[in-house]
């Protein structure tokens, strides 16, 4: 249970529209400080929220995260970050977090700063990230395999050390030759907005 000297940001989840909803509450929870606790009202427990905030690398004590029914029928998940600079460390590798998958390329997302996203992208040969422009600068570095590229109006290879950095709103889209491990990272974090034409695009297995 919550201490009751620990500082309690509190958010409504259900003042946020549903399509940026889970954006804004990765915001909230990275603008507490760390050992402070975010409670997020909800309808349901959001305990998913959990394992997303987890999956995205954000410095949550899992061990501490607890619910309760409230008195109008919500539910408060409370969220606590870690309070420890040694703690918000990441050490990993790619062979640590490989995981392809079968159907699309697999994006794992292993840690998120305050303005900034970290993922380590697994792309099958075949597979693509689908061209699309978001308003997010990316920086993106080949560690394996090889393939092309989409970057503004280039199209360009790319192989082992290939380093590409494209600004905000500017087209970027990779196809994998052979399968493929690269460093994605991505500035500010994109929202809902900012995925919206790769979730189109991959549900119709369209690159360009």
């Amino acid at each position: 249970m919550l201490d009751k000297k620990e500082n309690v940001k509190v958010v409504d989840a259900m003042k946020f529209p549903p399509e940026v909803r889970q954006s804004k509450i990765l915001e909230e929870f990275l603008s507490i400080k760390p050992g402070e606790v975010l409670e997020i009202i909800a309808p349901h427990d959001p305990e998913h929220l959990l394992r997303h905030m987890a999956h995205e690398g954000l410095p949550v004590d899992m061990g501490a995260y607890y619910s309760q029914a409230n008195p109008d029928g919500t539910h408060s998940g409370f969220f606590k970050k870690l309070k420890n600079a040694e703690e918000r460390i990441k050490i990993t590798s790619f062979e640590d977090e490989s995981v392809f998958s079968e159907k699309q390329f697999n994006p794992v997302g292993i840690y998120s700063g305050n303005n900034y996203k970290v993922i380590l992208a697994y792309i099958k040969a075949g597979q693509f990230i689908p061209v699309h422009s978001p308003g997010t600068d990316l920086i993106f570095s080949v560690y394996k395999g090889t393939g092309v590229g989409v970057f503004g109006d280039k199209e360009v290879s790319l192989k082992p050390g290939s380093v590409i950095i494209v600004p905000g709103g500017e087209k970027r889209g990779i196809r994998a030759t052979t399968d493929m491990e690269g460093l994605h990272i991505v500035s500010p974090i994109p929202d809902e907005k900012d995925h919206m034409e790769v979730v189109r695009k991959l549900a119709v297995n369209e690159f360009q």
